[in-house]
């Protein structure tokens, strides 16, 4: 493990400790409305297989298994699958598992099938560039023909951040197989979906 991530990792085991949902994603209203919105920009009611990497507490997993018949929900930090494996486990098409990305990117065929959708929600702004641009194609690989890649993320600024939000964006708007298909932008929140083609 790198030590950045080895401090990531760190970072997120002391917010954890501190509490089962430190960003209060269950309660807070701008947390509500984002899951509103990713929800409406969805093009499709219902998907074949979902990928959720950096799921946290899984407030966004429990919304997404309700539409989808696979879901994998993934994240670093234990305590934060242990939370969210908690909550779903009522859930059998759903799988949470501990995983350091880009190093850990689920492999396709067994571990993973092609997914109909993948869901960066405020995820991308702890990587730099060069991870960041990894995970695009990873993710694009991943994609099934005509998948959907969603990126969801908080545009102002705070002392974890490696990337604005808008770069960010840009840099996955710039990959060559994706073709941004929607746009959602608020003084808050910038949600882009963009298409496999």
């Amino acid at each position: 493990m790198k030590a950045a991530q080895l401090r990531n990792t760190r970072h997120f085991d002391r917010l954890y400790a501190g509490s089962e949902d430190p960003w209060k994603t269950r309660d807070s209203w701008y947390e509500q409305r984002k899951r509103a919105l990713v929800e409406a920009i969805l093009p499709h009611q219902h998907c074949t297989a979902i990928f959720e990497p950096g799921c946290g507490s899984g407030e966004l997993t429990l919304q997404l298994a309700q539409r989808c018949q696979w879901l994998m929900a993934s994240d670093f930090c234990a305590e934060a699958v242990r939370i969210t494996r908690e909550k779903t486990a009522h859930l059998p098409h759903v799988q949470v598992r501990r995983q350091s990305l880009p190093e850990q990117w689920p492999a396709g065929g067994h571990d993973m099938p092609q997914v109909d959708l993948i869901l960066f929600s405020e995820l991308c702004y702890y990587f730099d560039a060069p991870n960041v641009a990894e995970m695009v194609a990873l993710a694009t690989t991943a994609l099934a023909p005509a998948g959907h890649l969603l990126a969801c993320h908080w545009k102002k600024d705070f002392d974890d951040r490696l990337l604005a939000t808008r770069p960010m964006h840009q840099l996955i708007d710039a990959h060559a197989r994706l073709k941004r298909q929607a746009c959602y932008e608020d003084e808050d929140i910038l949600i882009d979906l963009w298409r496999k083609i």
